[in-house]
């Protein structure tokens, strides 16, 4: 069962959790206890959309979304903010697709049979079946957030995680091409 990240923090907040890694969708800010410290490991990272590898806009590293304005969308219900998020980019692209409720791994293998796109992180591996594209303009993104009860768990845990995220983000080609354009040599 996938837990929200609301729901993850009360529960570092509770004593049941040491740490939480988690996102904040733009526009949905989340409710973090004020018993808990947080840092940010990425102030702004663009959601990428994953759709199936014959799909014609896979074509392009980029795509907008216009070409995805017939497509069927899965959202996830339990990522605090998505579904406001991801209807707001939509009506703001002026595009109103059929928009389905799914968990991550069902929409994953959705998208792999043609059913659905989806958004997705730009770490997301894509597979034989699916691309992971980026959206023009960046219309979505998510605050990255590690939270913890004391500054010394944390200090224990982002040098970590802040290493990890970097090799994850290397190692996905549409990513790894943002971030260098957005500092180049990165």
């Amino acid at each position: 069962m996938d837990v929200s990240a609301n729901a993850l923090l009360r529960m570092v907040a509770d004593g049941q959790l040491d740490v939480a890694f988690v996102h904040e969708v733009e526009g949905c800010q989340l409710r973090v206890p004020e018993a808990l410290r947080t840092r940010v490991l990425i102030a702004r990272e663009p959601q990428f959309v994953s759709l199936p590898a014959d799909h014609p806009a896979a074509a392009r590293q980029v795509v907008h979304l216009s070409d995805l304005a017939h497509d069927r969308w899965m959202i996830d219900p339990a990522v605090d903010g998505e579904w406001d998020a991801v209807r707001r980019m939509l009506r703001e692209a002026g595009i109103d697709p059929p928009v389905l409720h799914g968990d991550y791994h069902t929409a994953a293998s959705l998208v792999a049979i043609g059913e659905v796109v989806t958004v997705c992180q730009p770490t997301s591996p894509s597979r034989p079946d699916t691309a992971v594209r980026r959206i023009v303009g960046d219309p979505l993104g998510v605050r990255l957030l590690l939270a913890a009860r004391t500054d010394t768990e944390l200090d224990g845990v982002y040098p970590h995680l802040a290493d990890a995220y970097q090799e994850v983000a290397r190692q996905a080609p549409a990513y790894r091409e943002w971030l260098e354009e957005l500092v180049p040599g990165a």
